[in-house]
């Protein structure tokens, strides 16, 4: 699934049948050195939850050149004013396209 959501350069899906067994991961690439990603907890202990990660650099993203790493989580609560936009963008991309999972 490419650029779905015009801020970014495109995203990429990850189930959790294929990456994380307990999250549905939904990446969006800011740059060729940054990605937001919007995390939704499809099974397990925290089932329903919701997060945003943040990678940036050679060591977290493929297409980097960026020497400086950098990577955070921030829970639901927490994520900064300055990526809300775009994680709820995130977000309302993998309500629309069905990516919500059953246990």
């Amino acid at each position: 699934m490419n650029s779905l959501v015009t801020p970014f350069r495109g995203t990429t899906f990850h189930p959790h049948t294929s990456h994380n067994p307990d999250c549905d991961i939904l990446v969006g690439h800011l740059d060729l050195d940054t990605d937001i990603i919007y995390v939704r907890y499809v099974k397990g202990k925290r089932i329903g939850q919701e997060s945003m990660e943040y990678y940036r650099g050679e060591n977290y993203v493929g297409t980097s050149q960026a020497k400086t790493n950098y990577s955070r989580h921030y829970p639901f609560v927490n994520i900064p004013k300055k990526y809300r936009d775009l994680w709820e963008l995130l977000r309302s991309v993998y309500a629309q396209q069905h990516f919500l999972t059953s246990n």
